[in-house]
């Protein structure tokens, strides 16, 4: 992947703080404008296919990532005067430091509105969101969880996440393991056919620390 221009990094920060509407924001809009800043991010680097590659990121201009064995969190992201540092968690597992990579980049594309976001714990919520929606796009996930295979560690290895984030992304989606048929008769009347039975989970947002 080859370096982002001073002007391109202008367009994408441009293009998903353009996103956010300069009003306050209910916790399920939030929400919604993180998944759209996700998608947008893929289709302005023209990924269509996991895993992401972390370097449309890190090789933002003006983005230094750095690894911190003694940090007491994940990670961080603050401003130097000069460039976005985004520090990681090195004692984590890199499958964890990915997603907090991107978790770090919402809390930088969302500082020049973060008062919109009603407190901090909201905040949190919604860049685990805006992670997940980058690393497990729904339209990806349901794809290879319908034509490919429904075992969480396959899907995981598929999109260079941990097996907890991926379990949590699924139940976000609605989707669950195939039932066995010959249990069918014992389930809800709930269940409906659809060539494999599905079980279907109310959405549920991303809490922070799921990439562990």
């Amino acid at each position: 992947m080859t370096n982002t221009t001073s002007t391109e990094y202008r367009s994408i920060f441009k293009e998903l703080r353009s996103l956010m509407p300069q009003r306050s924001l209910s916790f399920a809009d939030a929400l919604q404008r993180a998944e759209a800043q996700a998608n947008r991010l893929l289709s302005l680097h023209g990924i269509t296919c996991g895993p992401v590659p972390t370097e449309i990121v890190t090789e933002l201009p003006r983005v230094r990532v750095e690894h911190d064995w003694d940090m007491p969190a994940s990670g961080s992201a603050v401003w130097d005067g000069t460039n976005w540092v985004i520090s990681l968690n090195a004692a984590e597992h890199s499958l964890r430091q990915r997603f907090s990579l991107f978790h770090e980049f919402k809390h930088i594309i969302d500082h020049p509105t973060r008062d919109l976001i009603e407190n901090d714990e909201m905040a949190e919520r919604v860049a685990d969101y805006f992670a997940a929606c980058v690393l497990m796009p729904k339209a990806w996930v349901k794809a290879a969880f319908c034509n490919e295979t429904q075992k969480i560690e396959a899907l995981a290895e598929k999109f260079a996440v941990s097996p907890r984030a991926m379990s949590v992304r699924l139940a976000q989606l609605g989707l669950t393991t195939a039932v066995d048929r010959c249990e069918r008769r014992h389930r809800s009347s709930s269940y409906r056919r659809v060539g494999r039975y599905f079980r279907q989970l109310p959405a549920r947002p991303l809490l922070e620390g799921v990439a562990a």
